[in-house]
């Protein structure tokens, strides 16, 4: 979804809830999903993301800290509340960043605003980190159960990751609690892993008595069948929780192992169209509109390609790629579920709607990071030009596989490049892709002289190379050759009068050059 469809779809629910403070023009960049943040805690790596500053004013110098912070990651936009102060500071240190600030209406709850961002998200198929593809009906059921229970409510995956929690303004919440909910994560604590295998080892309701930092806590095993999906999170009212309570809590695990385990299959079933689909568009066989349609593409997204693929003589370079292939829709799945993956025989192409060129890097490097130990200094990426028309794919794939023709034949050039970092290099290859389609375009002479030095153990054509790489300059070139001057000058004299190639015609100098240089690299 867009940061403009986004902020549409708040005013159509109620109008004053969020405004703009500053738009540098970054409206229709892509949002992946939200992150609840407060300044005293470590700022998530989570580029693409909208931040909601919680626990700190607008003109308070940690404000401008975490929004500086926030730009550098790259964050869409970031969110605060002015509660009449002074904003002018912070909405300067956002125009100095150039990141979007909006501001939320100082009445409306933070996890009431982040749960309304999730369900608009989720509606429209976005899916984020927290909450991939889960879309509000895990938030309505722990809405529904908190209402009953009387305390908070968190339904949790098996990596003790947030998925939904209920946001009921008289909801009873302790500390822990809202520190899961900010961080989407529960914190790594050994009386909680302690209590999570007792959950998940229990066929029923298993309660924890209030401790000195904590409330009462009812909780319960989210399964399909014998499979363990998560669990489910209840902090229990002043008087304990009821038996209808708890009667509720054995439902609502049934209600949310049939979405989560729905959404399991949905994401695969995605997956595997989203891929099929890529091909298709790589291959030009999809018609723009029918590529935007099958990825939900909004009209406008910035899209960029990226390839990645094994250096020339590595070992078993298919399985390879396919290893390479499974272990990047892993690392997807988890930073970038919107984006698109397929693997070919040869290349990994990767498609990243709504990235700009710092977003785009960080993925990569990250990427390469994560799989790093697995595939050493195996793998190359390219990127391709950006484009808001999905219909340049073909064109964009071919100039990731140029950028990858050059880098995975090269171990001097960077890992991951972009054309203009190579581009004399695939200029090249692509004339020499010419004269093997057109020989008849190959300078005769050249041929010949190639031909004499081999027989006579000249070194005619290797004199003309040094001329030409320094531009002229005789000396410079005789130098390189180890030669004298003038015995340079006599062989490019030798050059016109045997082989007929003249070097006065500019034109006639680069045709030359290039041809040299091919031959003279293979």
């Amino acid at each position: 979804m867009l940061l403009s469809d986004l902020l549409k779809a708040l005013s159509e629910q109620k109008t004053e809830e969020i405004r703009v403070l500053f738009n540098p023009g970054k409206l229709a960049r892509s949002i992946r999903g939200t992150v609840l943040h407060d300044p005293i805690d470590a700022l998530p790596n989570e580029p693409d993301s909208i931040l909601i500053l919680t626990g700190v004013r607008v003109n308070e110098q940690s404000a401008t800290q975490a929004l500086s912070a926030a730009a550098l990651v790259g964050y869409s936009a970031v969110i605060v509340k002015v509660r009449g102060d002074d904003a002018s500071q912070l909405v300067n240190e956002a125009q100095t960043h150039n990141i979007t600030l909006l501001a939320a209406s100082d009445e409306i709850r933070w996890q009431h605003l982040d749960a309304t961002l999730q369900a608009i998200l989720g509606s429209q198929g976005s899916r984020t980190q927290s909450a991939q593809g889960y879309g509000d009906e895990l938030y309505t059921l722990a809405n529904s159960l908190a209402s009953i229970i009387g305390g908070s409510v968190a339904i949790e995956d098996m990596d003790r990751r947030v998925l939904a929690y209920s946001s009921l303004p008289d909801q009873r919440i302790d500390a822990l609690r809202e520190q899961g909910i900010l961080g989407r994560h529960v914190p790594d604590m050994e009386r909680n892993l302690a209590q999570y295998k007792s959950v998940l080892a229990g066929k029923g309701v298993t309660r924890f008595p209030e401790v000195s930092d904590e409330f009462a806590r009812a909780a319960i095993a989210v399964k399909a069948g014998t499979k363990p999906l998560g669990t489910i999170w209840a902090i229990e009212n002043v008087g304990g929780i009821t038996k209808e309570g708890e009667r509720l809590l054995l439902e609502g695990a049934r209600l949310a192992a049939l979405h989560i385990l729905g959404s399991q299959i949905n994401n695969k079933l995605e997956f595997q169209v989203r891929e099929a689909t890529l091909r298709s568009a790589l291959d030009a066989s999809l018609s723009g509109k029918e590529i935007a349609y099958r990825l939900a593409l909004p009209a406008g997204t910035v899209l960029s390609l990226v390839g990645f693929a094994a250096i020339a003589n590595s070992n078993g370079s298919v399985p390879l790629i396919t290893h390479l292939g499974n272990e990047l829709s892993q690392y997807l799945a988890v930073f970038r579920p919107d984006a698109a993956i397929t693997t070919t025989s040869r290349t990994v192409y990767l498609l990243l709607p709504g990235g700009e060129s710092e977003s785009v890097m960080r993925l990569i490097n990250g990427a390469l990071s994560s799989i790093h130990l697995a595939f050493k200094d195996q793998i190359r990426a390219a990127i391709s030009h950006t484009s808001t028309q999905p219909a340049d794919l073909p064109s964009m794939r071919r100039e990731v596989d140029d950028i990858l023709r050059v880098t995975t034949i090269n171990p001097d050039l960077a890992s991951v490049a972009k054309l203009e970092d190579v581009h004399a290099r695939v200029l090249l290859d692509h004339v020499a892709d010419e004269l093997i389609r057109e020989p008849m375009l190959k300078h005769p002479g050249i041929q010949a002289m190639l031909a004499y030095d081999l027989e006579n153990k000249t070194n005619y054509a290797d004199s003309v190379v040094a001329w030409l790489d320094a531009v002229g300059d005789i000396a410079l070139a005789a130098e390189s050759l180890f030669i004298h001057a003038n015995t340079l000058r006599y062989r490019l004299r030798r050059v016109k009068d045997l082989f007929n190639i003249t070097l006065d015609n500019p034109d006639d100098r680069l045709a030359v050059w290039m041809q040299l240089r091919l031959v003279l690299r293979s």
